[in-house]
């Protein structure tokens, strides 16, 4: 707990997910330049139903390969209406044709940022953002939380492995990518959505 301007800013951290199912392509793919990556987390388990600021996320990481290293990545956070990723639904976040489902509030949380795997220990690895996001946990349209995360290190991995994220399942697409070698692709293009599995993550909250 810290005191700013004479109001309390009491910061705690969620956890979510406890899955063991590996996938080397989140949150971004070594073995590809460039790519767009996304997440769906629901309102249910981050357990907030009011307003707050999140203030940084965890990933949990694995290698056999490491350390390994992606630069200048991206990540965005924003609200989104739907419980998962549906048909048609681009790099941009929108959704063309619109069918109901939308993105809102997209904050930019930290850029060029470096992101290393340093151990083949399995571990959470720690994001600190530059710009706290606003989340609201009482929207009536929005309620879920959206993870974006874009790949621009413009190189891939030359190893025998890609370090992995730790996922969870539910049978749900609450995954997306986009991803490929030599230019990154176009906001605009579709990318795929996947119920292969979900990022086991931890957020730091401030309220």
């Amino acid at each position: 707990m810290s005191v700013i301007n004479d109001h309390i800013i009491t910061k705690f951290e969620k956890s979510i997910g406890t899955g063991t199912t590996n996938r080397p392509e989140y949150p971004c793919y070594f073995f590809y330049d460039y790519g767009y990556f996304a997440f769906i987390y629901l309102r249910s388990e981050l357990g907030i139903g009011a307003k707050c600021n999140i203030s940084g996320i965890r990933f949990e990481m694995d290698a056999t390969d490491s350390p390994q290293t992606n630069i200048n990545q991206t990540l965005k956070l924003a609200q989104v209406s739907g419980n998962q990723f549906e048909i048609n639904i681009r790099n941009d976040m929108t959704q063309s044709p619109a069918a109901g489902w939308s993105a809102t509030n997209i904050t930019t949380v930290k850029t060029n940022f470096t992101w290393s795997i340093t151990s083949n220990t399995q571990q959470y690895y720690e994001i600190l953002f530059d710009t706290p996001f606003k989340y609201d946990g009482s929207s009536s349209t929005h309620p879920n939380l959206l993870v974006i995360w874009e790949n621009r290190d413009g190189s891939y991995l030359g190893g025998s492995t890609s370090p992995w994220s730790e996922c969870f399942t539910d049978g749900t697409f609450r995954s997306y990518y986009d991803y490929q070698d030599n230019t990154m692709p176009n906001s605009t293009d579709y990318g795929t959505r996947a119920s292969n599995g979900i990022p086991n993550i931890e957020l730091i909250f401030e309220v």
